[in-house]
């Protein structure tokens, strides 16, 4: 009987292409050449669209690996928001979501997977659900933990069962850490020519926010395809322990050098936004990870030098950053009494973890509802005497504080039993590959401490932009759940299965 070759086969043949890296380099290739032909964008977007349904019918998996890349990058929104697309083109990421997890359950007959972590965010869903219907604006705050139904508990469960097995999870993460390079280094391209007028089709874009200078002349803030520098700076950053992994310990060696040139471009986009929560946020994991042995210290001696000769290169200002006030057009500098200078940034962000921790005393057990904080915030701001920001709706700008505000005792609860389940799974997951899988063990390393940068950077973020959160948990989740479930193998493949 004559042997059937399987898709794959046929469209390496076809293409002669190697490996996933040597694929993966196609899909990056065909993304640097739309970000660089802007004035055909239209062109590049049909042609680009084409192009991945051919290989989604002929490679189920390239859906996931597109779907990472576009949540990563904000494609879908910067499509709409800058370019008029219709808003219809959000459905893409799920379809595509849907179209490889119905391939691994419906064609390879894998079980649906609901994961350990994932009764957490079931839990977490419940109390904002309770929270909502108990709080004093329930169509507002309903609408709130709708967004996280479909932005936090869809976006994980159709994540985690689309990205199955040893391979599939490298290349998806492969994917996220070139994704975030090829965004960082549009920032660098942007500083180093002095364009900053051009913002690459929306995906570089600038914020209003300047360092120096009040009146706009000092060095501006690279806020990337979100348009928020600070939560930019935290997308990248989270990023930057998963390509360090790969750097360090992938097996091929095409995506090793990948990796560390992604991670150039990681540094260098978090670098530009001069967001100091982001550099704070990385140096505790640093020493998280090197207090716990996941990092030894050699290396993040060696990554400290490195950050401090591109800092160096690149952005001389961003150690005066680190003690000094942003000049923000859209901020009101604090001063005191004697009229002394304050940091207008601290002086709102006391006022506004004051003001959340006296809204969770007055209502600890469910918050006061999801996306509700700012609205009770000026009632507090009053009581702090704080005139200069009163009027405004601010949020939290720290998770565990909005948390607590919002969702109460039982939020807080359910998000660390998320957080405490995930960490588990990736520990089971180091110990089990350690010996057989250097690299996947690493791997799991890199998914832990990219939690940890999430956490600690979320001491100057509140939850927002979540689908960022819950991309990298449910990668995290999928990457943990390789120690307890078998790597599909496609039919008619001979490959041997690889050791869990």
């Amino acid at each position: 009987m004559t042997a059937v070759a399987h898709p794959r086969s046929r469209v390496e043949a076809a293409l002669r292409l190697g490996p996933w890296p040597a694929r993966l380099g196609v899909i990056v290739g065909a993304a640097l050449i739309a970000l660089l032909t802007q004035g055909e964008a239209i062109l590049v977007a049909a042609v680009g669209a084409l192009l991945v349904g051919v290989l989604v019918i002929i490679w189920p998996d390239v859906a996931a690996l597109a779907a990472v890349g576009l949540l990563f990058s904000n494609a879908t929104v910067v499509a709409v928001r800058e370019h008029g697309a219709p808003g219809a083109l959000a459905l893409v990421i799920p379809v595509l979501l849907l179209l490889a997890a119905g391939h691994q359950v419906l064609a390879r007959h894998q079980p649906v997977l609901f994961p350990r972590p994932m009764v957490w965010v079931v839990a977490l869903l419940v109390v904002q659900l309770a929270s909502a219907l108990a709080s004093r604006d329930p169509d507002q705050s309903v609408a709130a933990a709708l967004t996280f139904l479909v932005e936090g508990l869809v976006l994980f469960a159709l994540l985690v069962n689309a990205v199955r097995g040893t391979q599939l999870v490298r290349a998806a993460a492969l994917v996220l850490v070139v994704t975030a390079g090829l965004l960082g280094t549009l920032s660098l391209i942007q500083q180093v020519s002095g364009s900053d007028g051009q913002d690459f089709a929306g995906f570089a874009t600038m914020s209003d926010a300047v360092i120096g200078r009040a009146d706009g002349g000092g060095s501006p803030r690279h806020a990337g395809p979100i348009g928020e520098q600070n939560r930019w700076a935290q997308s990248l950053a989270v990023v930057l322990p998963v390509a360090i992994a790969l750097g360090v310990a992938d097996r091929s060696r095409s995506a090793r050098l990948t990796a560390r040139i992604s991670a150039v471009g990681i540094v260098a986009g978090i670098v530009l936004t001069y967001s100091r929560g982001a550099a704070v946020g990385l140096v505790l994991t640093a020493l998280i990870g090197i207090a716990l042995r996941w990092i030894r210290a050699s290396t993040a001696v060696v990554a400290a030098a490195a950050v401090v000769v591109l800092l160096a290169a690149i952005a001389p200002n961003f150690a005066a950053r680190a003690s000094t006030v942003v000049s923000a057009r859209s901020s009101v500098a604090a001063r005191t009494s004697a009229d002394v200078p304050q940091d207008g940034s601290f002086a709102n962000r006391y006022t506004e973890a004051v003001a959340a921790t006296a809204v969770f005393f007055r209502h600890p057990v469910i918050g006061v509802g999801p996306g509700l904080f700012p609205t009770y915030f000026q009632d507090e701001a009053r009581a702090q005497g704080a005139d200069r920001i009163v009027g405004v709706n601010r949020e939290a700008h720290d998770l565990y504080l909005g948390l607590a505000a919002e969702l109460g005792v039982l939020g807080l609860v359910a998000f660390g039993g998320f957080t405490a389940s995930l960490f588990a799974s990736l520990a089971r997951a180091r110990r089990a590959f350690a010996r057989t899988r250097s690299d996947v063990s690493a791997l799991a390393t890199g998914f832990a401490l990219a939690i940890v940068t999430y956490l600690t950077t979320g001491l100057f973020l509140h939850f927002a932009y979540i689908r960022y959160f819950w991309l990298l948990a449910a990668l995290s989740a999928a990457t943990g759940m390789l120690a307890t479930v078998d790597d599909p193998i496609p039919p008619g493949s001979s490959r041997t299965r690889e050791a869990p």
